[in-house]
């Protein structure tokens, strides 16, 4: 592992690092931090792994008058990209000419509380983390699965800010970011998960006024990366949820973390309170997500949207 490298800066609470065609990596950034920075919230940049620093605007989720938060991306099945958005209290999908459509907002006829994190299965599955609003004391946070045929299920709730999500194999992974938990389900199909129990805990931060498990990626030897907002460092975890090994971040709240890069080694990690993503060649491959773009053969839909995206001063 080498020592950490700033890729992108000036980045407005950066969040949700992912993936995208042709060596670019995507972020949002879900709050104006700096109005002398660039970046606001609500952007959705991408940088190349080609040109770190050289960071473009591809688009801004606030519409109809609401102002966009958004936490997290995917690509989906059918190409499209999919954003978890607090401020719309919804899922956004977002074709490749950039048109963004609510997909997700409510469940039983109830809205949302927010979006917070997704992922995809194989079959298709979306799975989500629903916290804004939630607390220790109001813990009405809630986690959800919508069947690739549209199904929505509720699959956990009574929760203090579920967080970071990501799928691998038959198998839900779940941060629960105040009670400082990464909780494990067992996916039956469909939308859903059963049997929560536990996988790992992180050490309390006792001057952090947040700290917990946030955004988390597997690696190919089955080890769970899991920033630990509020510590400064991204935790490791084998496959037994035993830590093996932490990752430092040069600020104190990293948020998220995302495999890129040629040979998919390279961990990029986003850090709120610098406002940076920073890299790590990692010598181990990342997993690749369901329907990452660099496992799609021929030319992504979206790549014609990184080439065309605004640069950034």
């Amino acid at each position: 592992m080498t020592e950490p490298r700033t890729f992108a800066s000036h980045l407005c609470a950066p969040e949700g690092p992912t993936a995208g065609p042709g060596g670019w990596i995507l972020n949002v950034c879900s709050f104006t931090r700096d109005e002398s920075w660039p970046t606001c919230g609500g952007d959705i940049c991408a940088t190349h792994v080609g040109a770190p620093g050289a960071t473009r605007r591809l688009f801004n989720t606030a519409a109809g008058g609401i102002e966009g938060i958004p936490a997290a991306l995917a690509f989906g099945p059918d190409g499209a990209l999919y954003v978890t958005d607090e401020g719309h209290r919804a899922i956004l999908r977002v074709d490749p000419g950039g048109i963004a459509s609510r997909w997700v907002d409510t469940f039983e006829g109830e809205p949302l509380n927010g979006p917070n994190d997704l992922c995809f299965d194989a079959d298709g599955s979306c799975f989500f983390t629903d916290p804004w609003g939630s607390s220790l004391e109001n813990p009405v946070g809630a986690v959800y699965g919508r069947a690739a045929a549209g199904d929505l299920h509720r699959i956990d709730s009574g929760m203090g800010f579920p967080n970071g999500i990501v799928v691998r194999g038959e198998r839900l992974y779940v941060a629960e970011t105040l009670r400082s938990c990464v909780w494990v389900y067992d996916i039956v199909g469909g939308g859903e998960a059963v049997d929560r129990r536990l996988f790992c805990r992180q050490p309390p931060v006792p001057d952090a006024p947040v700290s917990g498990p946030d955004g988390m990626a597997f690696d190919s030897e089955g080890n769970l990366l899991v920033t630990h907002f509020g510590s400064g460092h991204v935790f490791v975890y084998d496959t037994a949820g035993t830590e093996v090994d932490r990752i430092p971040c040069g600020g104190t709240s990293p948020t998220n973390v995302c495999f890129g890069g040629p040979d998919h080694a390279t961990l990029f990690i986003t850090v709120d309170d610098t406002g940076e993503i920073i890299t790590v060649d990692w010598g181990v491959r990342g997993d690749t997500l369901n329907f990452c773009p660099t496992a799609v053969s021929g030319t992504h839909p979206f790549a014609a949207m990184m080439a065309t995206g605004e640069p950034l001063d």
